[in-house]
């Protein structure tokens, strides 16, 4: 369970509180479990921050959406929902061409009318609590916080999976999933929300905690290490934003449930994992 909150859940309700979610592949459904676990403690952030998966909950949950409706829209999910490759002589062109400027390969259309057909508002301004997004951008060559303008691109840029779906177009820049470099953006979230307790439902990359040179075993080891240097240091990034809130005087509690993976081809664990969040919330706060 790890280190138990030394505040409870009373005086967590006299504080203002901003909850931050990490990216994590479909970690949605697990955040919507969080979400869940919240409303019933009674618990009412002030602000939401999140990044790829994380954006989507951050999002729901900041246009007023409640754990109920959240989850209902998220166990009705099919993969036929977000799922729309490029025809196939497209790919095939690109291929030939070793895939120089190509964008991703999925078109990300259905993606974009998944949130628009769910989110009860369009703007940031018309949100009911704060929320802020974080992508990358990679027109820019640099971190891309969003707390303006259309929620639905801030959405989509931020959840762009590398390869998976094409680089969300925003204006001239081109933009690639906000957890590529901020797993859990904290400093975003401090940046325009004024807090005292963050509480960070944090998804740990699957290959940190796998054994140490487990990716020696993998095909394709030396993308394996790649990869899992990449996760490591979005880990001490977010060490490093965790240490500067708390010697700034803000309180960090994170939530850290072990989860099942969820893929496009297992959504069915999405409801696992919603419960294992659930519950691991209630009982951090003894509840």
């Amino acid at each position: 369970m790890g280190k138990e909150v030394e505040l409870t859940v009373e005086e967590l309700k006299n504080k203002r509180i901003g909850v931050v979610f990490s990216s994590g592949f479909f970690g949605f459904f697990a955040h919507a479990g969080c979400l869940k676990a919240l409303e019933e403690l009674g618990i009412k952030p002030v602000g939401y921050a999140g990044t790829s998966s994380g954006a989507i909950a951050a999002a729901f949950a900041a246009a007023g959406l409640n754990a109920e409706r959240i989850s209902a829209i998220l166990f009705n999910l099919r993969k036929q929902d977000f799922w729309d490759p490029e025809p196939w002589y497209k790919t095939a062109v690109s291929a030939l061409k070793l895939f120089r400027g190509s964008l991703g390969y999925l078109e990300g259309e259905r993606f974009r009318n998944l949130l628009e057909r769910n989110l009860p508002v369009r703007q940031f301004h018309e949100l009911t609590t704060p929320c802020v997004i974080v992508g990358a951008n990679i027109t820019k060559k640099r971190r891309e916080v969003f707390t303006a303008g259309s929620i639905s691109d801030a959405v989509q840029a931020s959840g762009t999976i590398p390869w998976t779906f094409k680089m969300k177009k925003i204006g001239d820049d081109y933009f690639l999933d906000g957890g590529l470099i901020d797993k859990a953006p904290l400093d975003a979230l401090r940046a325009h929300v004024p807090v005292d307790v963050i509480l960070v439902h944090y998804i740990a990359s699957h290959d940190l905690t796998e054994n140490s040179n487990s990716f020696l075993l993998k095909k394709f080891s030396p993308q394996r290490a790649y990869g899992l240097a990449i996760s490591i240091a979005r880990h001490e990034h977010y060490q490093a934003q965790k240490k500067l809130a708390e010697q700034q005087g803000v309180m960090v509690i994170e939530l850290k449930p072990d989860l099942p993976p969820v893929t496009p081809d297992s959504l069915q664990k999405g409801r696992e994992a919603f419960n294992i969040s659930h519950k691991y919330v209630l009982e951090y706060f003894h509840y």
